[in-house]
């Protein structure tokens, strides 16, 4: 549920009998800082003041990001079904049978996979993500982990053989922010070992033995104005 701010803080601050001061003393902060942000006068408070308020009633401050109304997570999942659309169209084109949005539910471990291919040649299997933008980083990469463990179970759920070989892969949207964030944190995509030119060549010739692969895709400017229903369907389509 969403809450008013400057009520909300008012509200926790009454029930802890708190005046404007000791609410400002406890978050390391003036009287004034307080008193501005409860009658919503947050023009040149910053978003760390806020967090330290909030923080300081044991609340936490969510930053929601709007776009045309709710039409931001509209235009995000839009980016990913671009993504998802993009990578498949890679895979197909190297020879691979796709199927996206792959759900599996195997003893606790529940979940989708953005998109799983399958090259009868070598008889691998590819669990691939697609993220249009990074969040938690290390739950992203768990994620993915867990995924290409339960590879034979996936495998199974889509009535192709067992594989020889189970590999994942991390398809990302280009663009500067994402490769700044991957530089950042190299460590942790250290095992990501296949990159670059490297992936279209295993893609067509996958070699023995599980591969990590890494690579971005480029999205369309115009990516906004396609609605998610209508890549979807093409998706569908394809993979069907």
């Amino acid at each position: 549920m969403r809450t008013n701010l400057p009520i909300a803080m008012r509200t926790l601050r009454t029930r802890r009998h708190w005046r404007q001061q000791d609410l400002g003393t406890r978050a390391g902060l003036s009287r004034d800082a307080v008193s501005r942000a409860e009658r919503g006068q947050l023009d040149g408070l910053t978003v760390g003041t806020l967090a330290r308020l909030v923080a300081a009633l044991d609340a936490t401050l969510v930053v929601e990001v709007r776009w045309q109304g709710a039409d931001l997570d509209r235009l995000v999942d839009g980016r990913h079904a671009l993504l998802q659309e993009a990578t498949a169209r890679r895979m197909t084109a190297a020879g691979w049978l796709v199927q996206v949005e792959v759900s599996f539910n195997h003893f606790g471990d529940r979940g989708s996979c953005d998109l799983v291919g399958w090259h009868p040649a070598t008889r691998t299997i590819l669990i691939a993500e697609a993220k249009s933008r990074l969040g938690n980083l290390q739950e992203t990469l768990r994620r993915l982990d867990v995924k290409a463990r339960l590879g034979g179970v996936i495998a199974a759920e889509l009535n192709w053989p067992h594989p020889a070989a189970v590999a994942r892969g991390l398809v990302l949207a280009e663009d500067r922010t994402t490769r700044r964030l991957l530089e950042r944190h190299e460590a942790l995509f250290a095992p990501f070992t296949t990159r670059g030119w490297a992936v279209g060549r295993w893609l067509r010739r996958p070699s023995a033995g599980g591969a990590a692969l890494l690579w971005f895709e480029s999205l369309p400017d115009s990516a906004h104005s396609r609605t998610t229903d209508e890549v979807r369907v093409r998706l569908g389509r394809r993979a069907g």
